[in-house]
């Protein structure tokens, strides 16, 4: 029985390994040449990317990675790749590149409120505020 339990520990401890976003296959990347490669030949190979970008030159970003969970603790990342691919106005590679954890900007949270129009009440001041408010509703009818 100790046995049993002990492997049951031993096993509920093992690391979980999750894949999130499209990784892209690098076998498949040294394929796309820049000036020669179209769209549909992209896609063909490397699936649809994570984001497009909506803003300037026509860019694909493929984002992947892998994290791992071991039991209850946070998830710590084991793999991040961040491709991206520019396109020229003819719908042909342009550039391809690689982004890194380096190339991020941390993004600093503001934890000031904007206040809104109105009064505070408590509790107390809700319930009291209410007495005397409620009409029969018709209750001689």
């Amino acid at each position: 029985m100790i046995a049993l339990a002990l492997a049951g520990l031993l096993f509920s401890c093992a690391p979980r390994i999750d894949n999130h976003g499209n990784e892209v296959d690098l076998d498949n990347l040294v394929e796309l040449e820049p000036g020669k490669t179209r769209k549909t030949r992209v896609s063909a190979l490397l699936g649809a990317p994570s984001t497009v970008s909506d803003y300037g030159q026509d860019t694909w970003i493929y984002i992947g990675g892998k994290t791992k969970t071991v039991a209850f603790f946070r998830p710590e990342v084991v793999n991040r790749r961040v491709v991206y691919i520019t396109f020229d106005a003819d719908g042909v590679v342009n550039s391809i590149g690689k982004l890194s954890e380096a190339d991020g900007k941390k993004i600093e949270f503001v934890s000031r409120q904007t206040p809104t129009a109105g009064q505070r009440i408590t509790l107390l001041q809700q319930l009291i505020g209410n007495v005397g408010r409620f009409n029969d509703g018709g209750a001689g009818q």
